[in-house]
């Protein structure tokens, strides 16, 4: 049994006031590319909240989202698919698009399922999903996201996304509580300290993610950390924090 976990792709449409570039552009082909060949070996399709990074939308967009009805029928269409519920722990955007994703591309799923707080049995393979925890910081306007477990005897695998850290506390307890042997994380979104998130709220999931890499064996950061041109100096704690407990970071870039 195999497992898609959000199977998302975007570019940011302004990112320091430019649109993307057209070698964001090729990797962007290439990655659509990726997540469809990885598609037709997988049996379950996960969606952690409704940013269109995390799911494939089913409008045409080829500006910043690379999709279109087409896409999101061939990544979703006869798959297991198993969502964040879009009526409870929401923004009002995030509850348009999960409403809107039902009368499209979900209705290609063999199975649309809400996942929050449950567990799935697959053979051997458990895939169980934490309750909703903020995309940030605490009551951040970003909303909630489900982080998911993927074991398989004594192997645990966890999946963080947008936790941008975790900033919160409780998430750290939740990841810590999981006792995996891997987390995929996103971490702080350092590029935007300062102006659209505060200094202590970034210091705040810089700390916690030391924690993580204290505690788990091996940790692949990705997504909101790697934006940063800096990031590699700037996360030298992170690394510090791993290594003298034993532990590597790597990262999904």
């Amino acid at each position: 049994m195999k497992v898609l976990l959000d199977a998302g792709a975007s570019l940011g449409p302004s990112r320091f006031g430019y649109p993307p570039h057209p070698r964001e552009y090729r990797k962007m082909n290439v990655c659509r590319e990726r997540i469809l060949r990885a598609v037709e070996e997988v049996d379950v399709v996960t969606m952690s909240h409704y940013h269109f990074d995390h799911h494939v939308p089913s409008f045409v967009d080829w500006f910043s989202n690379w999709s279109s009805a087409e896409t999101a029928k061939q990544t979703y269409e006869r798959k297991l698919v198993l969502v964040k519920d879009h009526r409870a722990m929401i923004t009002p955007s995030q509850r348009r698009r999960g409403w809107m994703f039902r009368k499209t591309g979900g209705k290609q799923a063999k199975k649309l399922e809400i996942a929050d707080g449950k567990a799935f049995e697959f053979g051997e393979t458990t895939v169980r999903f934490s309750e909703p925890v903020f995309h940030g910081a605490e009551n951040t306007l970003l909303g909630w996201v489900l982080m998911v477990t993927v074991q398989c005897e004594d192997e645990k695998a966890l999946f963080a996304p947008d936790v941008q850290g975790p900033m919160h506390d409780h998430t750290v307890k939740l990841i810590l509580n999981e006792k995996p042997q891997l987390v995929v994380i996103g971490g702080p979104p350092l590029y935007l300290t300062g102006f659209k998130v505060s200094v202590d709220r970034i210091q705040s999931g810089m700390r916690n993610l030391e924690t993580v890499a204290r505690n788990v064996p091996l940790v692949i950061l990705e997504h909101h950390i790697l934006r940063d041109e800096h990031w590699r100096k700037l996360s030298q704690s992170i690394f510090d924090a791993a290594s003298e407990a034993g532990h590597l970071i790597a990262t999904a870039a």
